[in-house]
């Protein structure tokens, strides 16, 4: 119970793996090839200065020599420690980040297979500091057109059908109930007009 709780985390941030994983370790490369290039250079200037300082005071070569190698170590471990770290930190921001950016694209692509499947769904707007806000937009702007066209069809065929009812063209309207009927399901409304109809007749 207690260890699903980061993997289901985790699995929230990682919305679309191969793109998030391939800009983070893209960036995490790069990132630590300039570090370990100026880490290199760093220690090199250490082990310079360290032969200097050796070489100005002859007397002292031996307590040097251990000392030097001791600081050496210790330049050594704070290098792979940072950029350990360094890695570490580039790897959580690099899923934060792209997270952003996959979050909303994954509920765009949810929202667009519905509109394929033949709904017409709400589309929310994005959460503060998502990216894709342009796209979205005009995503939320479509999704809105189109069912202001439906829910206009549906109230122009509404009236056609009670019009028919009174008149006892039955087969016509019950054509129509059809008709009314699938695209109320496109814009997530319950059929309506059979129960309306039970109602006057009632």
């Amino acid at each position: 119970m207690g260890s699903g709780k980061p993997q289901r985390k985790m699995r929230n941030f990682l919305l679309d793996k191969r793109f998030q994983l391939k800009y983070t370790l893209a960036v995490v490369l790069v990132s630590s090839a300039i570090s370990a290039g100026l880490g290199y250079f760093l220690y090199q200037a250490h082990r310079e200065s360290s032969q200097v300082a050796s070489l100005d005071d002859p007397d002292l070569d031996g307590a040097l020599s251990a000392e030097l190698r001791t600081e050496d170590r210790k330049v050594l471990i704070f290098l792979f420690t940072f950029l350990g770290g360094l890695v570490l930190a580039l790897s959580a921001v690099g899923i934060v980040a792209t997270h952003k950016i996959a979050g909303p694209a994954y509920a765009m692509r949810r929202k667009l297979s519905d509109i394929a499947d033949g709904k017409l769904p709400i589309i929310h707007e994005l959460r503060r500091g998502d990216e894709l806000k342009a796209v979205a937009e005009e995503l939320r702007r479509m999704a809105g057109a189109l069912r202001e066209r439906e829910e206009h069809d549906v109230r122009d065929l509404s009236a056609i059908f009670s019009g028919l009812e009174e008149q006892g063209a039955n087969d016509q309207a019950g054509e129509l109930r059809k008709i009314i009927e699938q695209k109320q399901q496109r814009l997530g409304v319950e059929a309506a007009v059979s129960s309306d109809s039970e109602n006057k007749s009632g």
